[in-house]
């Protein structure tokens, strides 16, 4: 009986170390998608447009982008949205887009109120269920991600940004 039952211990430890090793190689290997940063592809994505219909990345596909993720009751959001929609006006002859994500904000009419307001003529986007600001892993508000026009991030700006500040990011972009 000794041997039969080292047998089953041994089968039971190997059955044991087979499971835990399975559970760590699936969690080391199984790609779980991170917040893209500074040197990745930008992270797909399409939502609704303020206006109607579905816009996202492929949308500009080829063009540099500028998607600044903000909501209005966030102080440096109102801040450098004037900032935003007159680099926009500047730059869109060059191909740049600006495309505002805004954070979960209901009802749309506020958000609408906010567009107005501020004469903004660029994409608004609307992330009713934050799937987007979670899949970019934005924390603080506003986010702001620079994308060249091959799709690659090439900065990440959380916080407020001044006019330079947006001018300059954009060179760099059409610069690539």
């Amino acid at each position: 009986m000794g041997k039969h039952r080292r047998w089953i211990q041994i089968s039971i430890f190997a059955f044991v170390l087979l499971i835990v090793g399975y559970t760590v190689a699936g969690s080391l290997f199984k790609g779980e998608e991170r917040p893209p940063e500074a040197g990745d592809p930008v992270a797909p994505f399409e939502l609704e447009a303020l206006g109607g219909g579905m816009v996202g990345t492929e949308t500009y596909k080829g063009r540099p982008m500028v998607v600044n993720f903000w909501g209005t009751f966030c102080p440096p959001c109102v801040e450098e949205t004037p900032a935003l929609q007159r680099m926009y006006e500047k730059y869109e002859d060059q191909g740049v887009v600006i495309l505002g994500v805004n954070l979960g904000e209901k009802p749309a009419v506020r958000i609408e109120q906010f567009v107005d307001r501020f004469g903004v003529t660029y994409p608004v986007l609307l992330d009713p269920d934050l799937d987007v600001r979670d899949r970019y892993g934005v924390r603080s508000y506003p986010t702001t991600f620079f994308v060249d026009a091959s799709g690659v991030v090439r900065e990440v700006k959380v916080g407020g940004m001044t006019e330079g500040y947006i001018e300059a990011g954009i060179r760099r972009l059409l610069q690539q």
